[in-house]
């Protein structure tokens, strides 16, 4: 009973405009004040602080207090995952009533290159990664998640990433996201945001002004074709 009623807590939270509207400026990772959330968001100080005040309070939020100002962040990476997942349905559209099919559109999405879900990368390069891992047999899917296969985790030390540091975390060591531009599934939990973190210290990508918006270098693009023969620029039959 107490699951359920903490559901509802929650879901009634993310069924508001302006609440959602907060929660996707921090679905980058980072911590904002509530008079940059309020301007994002569009909204007068007041409502803003309101609406915060009922996230954290849901604990769909986290605030933490600095000086004069208190920053607010997305809560744990639970909250991350679903609404990244409510994202994924909501680029669903009924199409008889019974099928769902995913909406298409002709203006393209500045985000469905790459971009960051949280703190792990999303987006078609994101997906192309989970898929070209498992075709070298890096990783398994089992069942709901990501199993690292030993010729894999040769492969994570040559980008510096200690795969046992990622198992001892407090987290699930690699989840499948489902990726709500493509429709298939990108990489989440400890693996993900450290595959992330590398990539970006490495520089095969950059940041970009854009909040969550990551831009794959010259340099990236060639070592993910040399190292996993991706093409991740190459339009895939079927997508647009």
């Amino acid at each position: 009973m107490n699951e359920a009623a903490n559901l509802v807590d929650i879901a009634a939270q993310l069924a508001d405009r302006s609440r959602m509207a907060i929660i996707l400026q921090l679905m980058d990772g980072s911590s904002k004040t509530a008079s940059e959330l309020a301007f994002a968001a569009n909204l007068s100080a007041p409502s803003a602080s309101m609406h915060l005040a009922k996230l954290v309070q849901a604990r769909v939020l986290a605030v933490t207090t600095q000086g004069r100002n208190k920053y607010y962040r997305i809560a744990n990476h639970a909250i991350a995952h679903a609404i990244e997942a409510l994202s994924a349905a909501a680029n669903f559209s009924r199409s008889d009533g019974l099928l769902y099919e995913p909406k298409r559109s002709q203006i393209p999405n500045p985000w469905a290159f790459a971009r960051t879900c949280y703190d792990h990368l999303a987006g078609r390069l994101g997906v192309e990664l989970a898929s070209s891992l498992q075709q070298h047999e890096y990783l398994k899917a089992t069942g709901g998640e990501y199993e690292l296969m030993p010729d894999g985790k040769q492969w994570l030390n040559e980008l510096n990433i200690d795969s046992k540091e990622l198992y001892a975390e407090r987290r699930t060591f690699a989840t499948p996201c489902l990726d709500w531009t493509e429709q298939r599934y990108h990489i989440g939990g400890a693996l993900g945001a450290a595959l992330l973190t590398a990539m970006l210290k490495l520089g095969w990508l950059g940041k970009s002004r854009i909040p969550r918006l990551v831009r794959l270098t010259v340099k990236g693009e060639m070592e993910l074709n040399r190292r996993l023969s991706m093409n991740p620029r190459k339009q895939q039959p079927g997508k647009q």
